[in-house]
């Protein structure tokens, strides 16, 4: 996909270059042929990108990263100096939420410092990392204060990339969104890629920063929404199912993010959210919606564990099995999964827990700490977790789960029932193995 932009002699680089984002941006711009230098503080990382370790599970990444590297157009670096050459540099760095909800800047702020004092000559600084309204208003007066806004101009430019179509969604976005208060500025972003037909939004930056969260809150609202009727179709009758088909076709719903289970989580949406709220809270208004929306999410999460507690009367010392670990499929991601608490919560119980999924195998690969969830027992496969188990809970829609065969689940386990935070199954289907089956809504 080379040659297609007018812009393609510039040369980009890219701050945490080797994160979720800063690593498929990297890839994929010098996949355009632009000369992109990715600049990460890692060393470890830098050293096994380069033999070709991915330090996470995306899609086509391997081969784009591999591809690019070798041919010249991708360098990798630890040396913040090697963005001297480039005009326009991406800030792809995390902005995790503190205590309180609010969204830690320090990397934002300390990137864009670094970069401009690192400068001899002015770039664009755009930012991609997923900040609070007033973030780059304020790291423009910053710059100013240091006398560096000299050497850094700031542009807003939020990703909208989904953990595990990252790659796809580069090449195939909905919409670009770019924020900049100097028209040239943003014009120059806007045009490194626009294929045909995207709708491209350049605005202030105010409005560009909150796209991005409004964007997350407004699915995040959806997901709590037919959460929240699925629980009334379990007291009535009714299919939640057929209900998110019956309400999706209708063109200004449309079927996406109707899907009920066990709430949303991840890196990204509650995170977003909580953000969200906690700037309404700072104009002193009430943000009721939103919060409404993580209520209705937190109780999600406790409805399966309280089903387990409801069809075997108590938990202590039973075995339970946990099927799906990362936040959704096909991603190797534990961060913020709604997997930790409702494994934390059997454990509080006093079940004995035995956990598997298709891509996280272990603790380390989790990136957590054996203490996180102690006396916890790990299996490569859902039939070695079904093995003698009281009950299996599904918490991930992997595929291989949709294709268990149920008669040899049946076989395996010491009491046929399965809890569903997914809803991959027909009830009848178990219904006929024998199996107990509880799913969300239906």
């Amino acid at each position: 996909m080379k040659g297609e932009s007018t812009l393609n002699n510039l040369v980009i680089g890219v701050v945490g270059g080797l994160g979720h984002i800063g690593l498929i941006q990297s890839a994929c711009l010098a996949s355009l042929g632009y000369k992109t230098i990715a600049y990460d503080i890692d060393k470890e990382k830098i050293a096994g990108v380069l033999n070709g370790k991915i330090p996470f599970e995306e899609v086509g990444l391997q081969e784009l990263v591999r591809e690019t590297v070798n041919d010249g157009t991708l360098t990798i670096t630890a040396q913040i100096g090697d963005l001297e050459e480039a005009e326009i540099v991406f800030v792809c760095v995390g902005t995790p939420s503190l205590s309180n909800g609010e969204a830690d800047l320090s990397q934002v702020y300390q990137a864009v410092e670094q970069l401009a004092k690192s400068r001899s000559r002015h770039c664009l600084a755009v930012i991609k990392s997923t900040v609070p309204v007033g973030t780059c208003a304020e790291l423009t007066a910053i710059l100013k204060e240091l006398n560096l806004s000299e050497k850094v101009t700031i542009v807003s430019n939020p990703e909208f990339l989904r953990e595990g179509s990252g790659v796809e969604d580069f090449w195939n976005p909905a919409r670009i969104v770019v924020g900049s208060e100097i028209k040239e500025a943003g014009d120059k972003v806007a045009g490194l890629y626009a294929p045909d037909g995207v709708p491209v939004i350049i605005t202030n930056w105010e409005s560009s920063e909150l796209i991005k969260l409004a964007s997350n809150a407004f699915l995040s609202t959806k997901i709590s929404f037919i959460n929240e009727i699925s629980i009334l179709c379990e007291q009535v009758g009714a299919d939640i199912r057929t209900i998110s088909e019956g309400i999706g076709l209708d063109p200004r719903i449309n079927p996406h993010f109707l899907a009920a289970g066990v709430g949303f989580s991840g890196p990204c949406l509650e995170k977003d959210l909580q953000s969200l709220i906690n700037q309404f809270k700072k104009t002193n208004r009430k943000a009721r919606i939103l919060e409404s929306v993580l209520e209705v999410n937190e109780t999600q999460r406790h409805s399966v564990v309280e089903k387990l507690l409801a069809e075997l009367g108590t938990l202590k010392d039973k075995n339970i099995a946990v099927l799906g670990m990362a936040f959704k499929e096909e991603t190797d991601d534990v961060r913020q999964s709604h997997s930790l608490p409702i494994v934390k919560s059997l454990l509080l119980h006093g079940a004995m827990v035995t956990v598997t999924d298709p891509w996280v195998k272990s603790p380390e690969q989790a990136g957590l700490s054996e203490d996180v969830l102690p006396g916890v027992t790990w299996v490569d496969s859902p039939y070695d977790a079904a093995k003698d188990k009281d009950a299996i809970l599904i918490l991930t829609a992997w595929q291989e789960y949709r294709d268990l065969d149920l008669a040899r689940i049946k076989q395996l386990m010491a009491n046929p029932l399965i809890v569903d935070g997914r809803n991959l199954f027909n009830k009848e289907d178990l219904k006929a193995q024998k199996i107990k089956y509880l799913g969300v809504g239906i």
